[in-house]
């Protein structure tokens, strides 16, 4: 019950208190709200307007739509195999018992 009275109270009292609050704060001059605004606007600066840019796919490089239900040649291939730029085992190097390189931060001292 004391929450409802408050927020009544509140709803009512809050109108009043702006209205007391805009009476005494400062009110900016009225000359200087005229001034800072032009009385007409500038002319709007015309826009180039820039040509439809030509296709660059030439029509022999799309494939024709039939193709689109089509699985392609090379699907389940994977992109990189060893032999085709990709080291065949991975380079055997030195290395601490926990993997890291002797004189890196991470090797056992």
């Amino acid at each position: 019950m004391m929450y409802r009275n408050f927020a009544l109270a509140t709803l009512l009292a809050a109108p009043l208190i702006v209205m007391a609050v805009q009476s005494v704060a400062p009110k900016p001059p009225e000359q200087a709200a005229s001034a800072a605004q032009p009385e007409t606007p500038p002319p709007p600066v015309p826009v180039p307007v820039a040509p439809p840019p030509a296709p660059s796919i030439a029509p022999a490089d799309v494939a024709p739509p039939s193709s689109f239900d089509q699985p392609m040649s090379d699907a389940g291939q994977p992109a990189l195999s060893p032999g085709a730029g990709l080291p065949d085992a991975p380079a055997a190097g030195p290395s601490t018992a926990f993997g890291a390189p002797p004189g890196s931060p991470n090797a056992e001292p």
